[in-house]
């Protein structure tokens, strides 16, 4: 397998990620990714070659693909929410300052791909802070592995709350906007500042499922979101579905203009304002004072080619896997900044590929993830093959929370399998381990003996791949030096 598509990636973040909204997202996906649509018409002809083209018309499309890389999660974000809140089509149907609960697993009639975790059901929630602060909650989970992850509208966290930091303890957080004064209420446990006015909440509750899934049900349910003034009143949230609308794909430089109001809903920091300026000149970004439709035909044409370059470009970024770290047998970690991109000052990192094919990660002392598509002779992994993936007592990952391993297809989807068994890992119940401690884990697609049908990971008869996850992951996995054993033909 060649390099570029052992490195296929784009698909990695989405696993520890919010794979349960997948099915709402095809409207808003971005468009370019789907084939045969454009995010935006072509540009027009007649001004092929930098060097027969107006000055304006590269200057903007240079500024253009350096916005879009920048603004794409606030655009991303803007389509996701509506596709939530506004006009739901698939999983979660929510409103605005609600938590919406998905009861389930995935598994493998979740045929929208996305590499989905297999170890934990979700919740999620669009806040609007702009009017007042939101109380977060979510009650003591004892040793079951629960974080609610905070974003702000560039896909960067901001930081989690409940028992992933605080020791599985309950915890009542309140969430506030970057202009929020004010004394805590007394009951409240942590003031949670969030860089934007508009956030993405994403919670976890770990289980294996199975008889436990009604307790994890439970603890899911526990959580809940409420604005600052009904939690006072101990009333109700009101139903709120009005956000902002993305322009239509009709519309002339709809991205673009998306973004804009994106932008302005939610403005960058004030350290990025000379880079805002820089936008501005062409039309783009929060500062930026000449609407679109006024600019000058070669700024618009130089924009135009920014919105159909801008997506591929994303693409390949996401299929190259961005900055990841290669070790031995095949495997490869994600990025060490997941979560604090901008702070790292990579903006095209934030938007690709933890935007663009992750919509939301995990700081690394939450989560980390390997992935290989290739055994150790580096040949691709095949149904058609037998394997064994053996974990000496010392190269089983530490994890404080819980470790597992994945098998996905060529779509990235689950396999269907007779024993509806999708992944293994600490979770798991009735692992057999070695005398000397080791783990062996067997994949292949017919069924093997019963003595080892425990340890038995059910392949298809094509090609397949693996996601190692770790959550709450010791030092060496922390560190990215932890190697994973290769994956060997039995």
């Amino acid at each position: 397998m060649e390099r570029r598509e052992l490195l296929r990636n784009s698909l990695l973040t989405v696993g520890g990620g919010l794979a349960a909204v997948a099915p709402a997202l095809a409207q808003v996906t971005p468009a370019a990714s789907q084939p045969g649509k454009r995010a935006e018409p072509e540009a027009p002809r007649g001004q092929e070659g930098v060097g027969n083209a107006d000055w304006r018309e590269t200057w903007a499309y240079l500024i253009g693909m350096q916005a879009f890389a920048y603004g794409f999660p606030a655009i991303y974000y803007a389509k996701l929410r509506y596709g939530m809140v506004k006009k739901p089509s698939g999983v979660i149907d929510t409103p605005v300052n609600t938590m919406f609960h998905v009861p389930r697993l995935a598994d493998h009639t979740d045929q929208y791909g996305g590499s989905q975790m297999r170890d934990a059901i979700y919740s999620v929630a669009w806040l609007d802070l702009r009017t007042e602060p939101m109380v977060v909650f979510s009650p003591a989970s004892g040793d079951r592995y629960v974080s609610i992850q905070l974003a702000e509208f560039y896909s960067d966290l901001f930081g989690y709350v409940g028992p992933s930091v605080n020791g599985g303890r309950k915890q009542t957080a309140l969430v506030v906007g970057p202009q929020w004064q004010g004394d805590t209420p007394a009951g409240i446990d942590v003031v949670m500042r969030s860089p934007t006015p508009s956030v993405l909440l994403v919670a976890r509750v770990s289980t294996p499922g199975g008889a436990d899934l009604a307790a994890a049900r439970a603890q899911q349910e526990g959580s809940w979101v409420k604005p600052l003034s009904n939690w006072r009143a101990g009333t109700a949230a009101p139903v709120v579905r009005e956000v902002l609308t993305p322009f239509p794909p009709s519309a002339s430089l709809a991205d673009f203009r998306t973004m804009n109001a994106a932008m302005r809903e939610n403005p960058p920091p004030p350290g990025e304002a000379s880079l805002m300026r820089q936008f501005a000149q062409v039309g783009l970004g929060p500062l930026a004072s000449t609407p679109l439709d006024d600019l000058d035909a070669a700024t618009q044409r130089g924009l135009a080619r920014a919105l159909v370059d801008g997506p591929k470009m994303l693409e390949r970024v996401s299929k190259a896997g961005g900055n990841t770290k290669q070790v031995a047998g095949g495997w490869f970690y994600g990025d060490k900044n997941w979560g604090r991109m901008a702070a790292a000052g990579d903006h095209l990192g934030r938007a690709s590929p933890q935007a663009y094919a992750g919509i939301i990660e995990h700081w690394k002392e939450q989560s980390t993830k390997l992935r290989t598509f290739v055994d150790g002779d580096g040949r691709d992994l095949s149904g058609q093959n037998r394997y064994v993936l053996r974990f000496s007592k010392d190269q089983i990952p530490q994890a404080r929370a819980f470790w597992s391993i994945t098998l996905y297809d060529e779509r990235y989807t689950m396999v269907d399998n007779p024993i509806k068994r999708y992944s293994i890992g600490s979770l798991s119940e009735g692992l057999v381990f070695g005398a000397d401690g080791s783990l062996e884990i067997l994949m292949q697609h017919e069924r093997p003996a019963a003595a080892l049908e425990a340890n038995w990971l059910p392949t298809p008869t094509g090609k397949f791949n693996l996601f190692l996850r770790t959550y709450l992951p010791g030092p060496s996995v922390l560190d990215q030096s932890y190697v994973p054993p290769p994956v060997r033909k039995a």
